[in-house]
């Protein structure tokens, strides 16, 4: 089985080059208690500003995905109370769908599982499907997770990352939002707070409402 490692979305690390040995002078210390002040104040700043602001929202995505038909899969489930019960995207259409792609092995996709959980138990029904999608990872590992977390929503296996090569996906966690016409409205990478994500579920709906009432609109013949 091809199994394709996707990045988790965090920001990455640099190795650090190895530094010379030079005699140190009084000059020398000066400068090194001057940088050292800078760094601290640098990581004060981004402690107070950046780190919150990182921890809050994902990275919208420019994909070209978005305002077009999401391409259609058929997975089956990995999860407990429908094992291996195919799912096709495209028999949901009617719904607005919320996709979470995920790995066991991906640190962030545990601080976004337990917020997709809330939101399904809270919204999931006639309106609304959500689904976690596990890529890139290996069934048993998966089925693991799955045993220890016990999701509310249904969880399909795309062990293969099939979908997610069709949908874009360069890292995990990524979610997606899709309108009831089955049009991708919102692509995100990275955790997506709660309150955040039911506006993109909300602003979905409000979107495939003024794409339905337009169309009605532009097909409709002249007045007589």
């Amino acid at each position: 089985m091809r199994r394709l490692r996707l990045p988790i979305a965090r920001t990455s690390s640099y190795a650090r080059e190895p530094m010379s040995k030079a005699p140190h002078s009084k000059r020398d210390s000066n400068q090194g208690y001057l940088t050292a002040l800078l760094v601290v104040v640098a990581s004060i700043g981004i402690g107070l500003f950046g780190l919150p602001r990182l921890g809050r929202r994902a990275a919208h995505s420019d994909s070209a995905l978005i305002g077009r038909p999401a391409p259609d899969f058929m997975l089956r489930a990995i999860s407990e109370g429908g094992l291996g019960k195919p799912q096709r995207l495209s028999d949901l259409q009617g719904k607005t769908v919320v996709l979470d792609f995920f790995a066991s092995w991906c640190g962030p996709c545990r601080q976004q599982a337990p917020i997709i959980d809330r939101l399904a138990r809270r919204l999931s029904g006639p309106k609304l499907a959500v689904y976690g999608v596990n890529t890139s990872d290996e069934f048993a590992d998966a089925r693991t997770y799955l045993d220890a977390h016990r999701p509310s929503y249904p969880v399909l296996f795309d062990g293969d990352a099939e979908a997610a090569n069709a949908f874009g996906v360069s890292g995990l966690p990524t979610l997606l939002v899709i309108d009831k016409l089955g049009i991708v409205r919102a692509v995100e990478m990275g955790v997506v707070g709660e309150g955040e994500l039911e506006s993109l579920i909300h602003e979905a709906e409000t979107t495939e409402g003024t794409a339905r009432e337009r169309s009605k609109s532009e097909g409709a013949g002249p007045a007589l």
